[in-house]
């Protein structure tokens, strides 16, 4: 009898615990796949200038702020700690070449339309993204995105460039498929 009730018991921790598991906002969300995906590519990158475990957590707060539109889904110190590095990375992350610019643009609104994310907000961080040569807008704005949202396609079509930023985006991403 006693042997049951430890087996109830044990079974019932562990079933709250993984649903706390599933819960966090790092399980919650189908595309954290494409999250973690990035963190994956941008994290040698990060190594090679910093020490590995500042690589790390620099990594997860950029893969944050890219993924996350700049905002915090959930707080975690570490991540927290290492925010400064995102603005002087953002400055040099088009050069390491992690996700083609195409394809990070169509998973980020992806993300976007899960989060569902204003659209405000989405055109904010888009244009931030692209004035460091992170994503293309505007007349570069693949067309495959209004298969995911016809929303965010306007909200990147929308966003004004110039021949001047469209040559220096076109030049930074020589080279990609």
């Amino acid at each position: 009898m006693g042997e049951a009730l430890y087996l109830v018991f044990v079974v019932a921790i562990g079933g709250y615990i993984a649903r706390l598991a599933k819960s966090h906002p790092e399980h919650k969300y189908k595309t954290n796949k494409l999250k973690q995906k990035y963190f994956t590519h941008l994290y040698p990158h990060m190594v090679e200038k910093y020490a590995e475990n500042e690589g790390y957590w620099i990594s997860k707060a950029i893969s944050d702020y890219v993924f996350d539109f700049n905002r915090r889904l959930y707080t975690d110190y570490h991540v927290e700690r290492y925010k400064g590095h995102i603005k002087i990375e953002k400055e040099n992350l088009y050069k390491y070449h992690v996700e083609p610019a195409h394809k990070l643009c169509e998973e980020l609104v992806k993300r976007a339309v899960e989060l569902n994310i204003p659209s405000l907000l989405f055109s904010f961080h888009m244009t931030e993204l692209w004035q460091h040569n992170i994503v293309p807008v505007g007349r570069l704005t693949p067309k495959s995105i209004a298969n995911y949202s016809e929303k965010y396609y306007r909200e990147l079509i929308g966003i004004p460039t110039t021949q001047a930023t469209i040559i220096k985006f076109l030049d930074a991403h020589k080279g990609e498929e």
